[in-house]
């Protein structure tokens, strides 16, 4: 716990802005998309691999890569030691487990990110996420496994959308500071943007286990070219473009003013410090 003074804020600001970048980078080519720029939005390893192609690339991916790990080191703390309060009943354990889940994903992020520098593949995630569903659809209950896996990513966006109505951003505090009102907007408008991205990846799936097709079943660059396709398509990947770099932006300003000993909302140290007030009031009678 004594690493907060001194490694540990550095692995969390690195975490946050490599992040924030793998968001600007989507957020960038599905703009240039929209605005007939660009061939087709691309999701997070498609534009990573296109990246890989520029000068430097390699080493902006390498750099990346270890972000994303400083990243998912971050999360694993908050699992772990529980540092925004969020308790051990049902509610907090399973906010801590998605902080988990969260740790694990971008582990694996980092370690895709890492082999384009190695290995190029040419498939694109929509076939790769065709090529899973219909390798899980194969397995005994895969359907079922797959309409589970849709339910979570719709509970996700659920709580997403929570999460932005709610705007906690306005509640953290640096050094008794609370956070400007467009920072606050960035997280809101850039977190209710990935609520409706996780929805649509959820819906597909769903889609897919209830007909059995794989086909069915999309990536993130999938669920952008499905909004580009519709009426007024590029307003509405446009929009969802600018969300993109929205939470992108958010996350490096995080990396900027978040401190790991100033990470708890104020609800929850004044709930914590209340407790603690009563737990004293309570030695001091026995």
């Amino acid at each position: 716990m004594r690493l907060a003074s001194g490694s540990l804020p550095w692995m969390m600001r690195a975490g946050y802005v490599a992040r924030g970048v793998v968001f600007l980078i989507i957020g960038g080519f599905a703009l240039l998309a929209a605005g007939g720029l660009g061939a087709d939005p691309q999701g997070t390893r498609d534009a990573l691999e296109l990246l890989f192609e520029k000068p430097f690339g390699g080493y902006l991916l390498w750099a990346l890569a270890v972000g994303l790990l400083c990243f998912a080191g971050w999360r694993l703390r908050q699992a772990v030691f529980d540092i925004e309060g969020h308790g051990s009943d049902l509610y907090g354990m399973m906010r801590r487990l998605v902080l988990g889940g969260s740790s694990v994903f971008y582990i694996a992020l980092a370690a895709v990110t890492a082999r384009i520098t190695i290995q190029h593949r040419r498939v694109s995630e929509d076939q790769s996420a065709r090529e899973w569903t219909a390798w899980a659809m194969a397995q005994p209950l895969g359907r079922v496994a797959i309409a589970l896996i849709a339910a979570g990513f719709v509970a996700f966006a659920i709580g997403l959308g929570v999460k932005a109505i709610r705007a906690p951003h306005r509640h953290f505090h640096d050094g008794g500071h609370t956070r400007p009102g467009w920072t606050v907007f960035l997280g809101v408008f850039g977190t209710l943007t990935r609520a409706c991205v996780f929805l649509m990846l959820g819906g597909y799936l769903a889609i897919a286990a209830y007909d059995s097709n794989s086909r069915e079943a999309v990536s993130l660059a999938g669920v952008l070219r499905a909004m580009q396709q519709q009426p007024y398509g590029g307003a509405l990947l446009g929009i969802a473009a600018l969300g993109l770099l929205a939470f992108g932006f958010f996350e490096i300003v995080e990396a900027a003013v978040r401190s790991p000993d100033a990470s708890q909302p104020a609800a929850a140290k004044s709930r914590f410090s209340r407790l603690a007030s009563h737990n004293r009031r309570q030695s001091a009678s026995e």
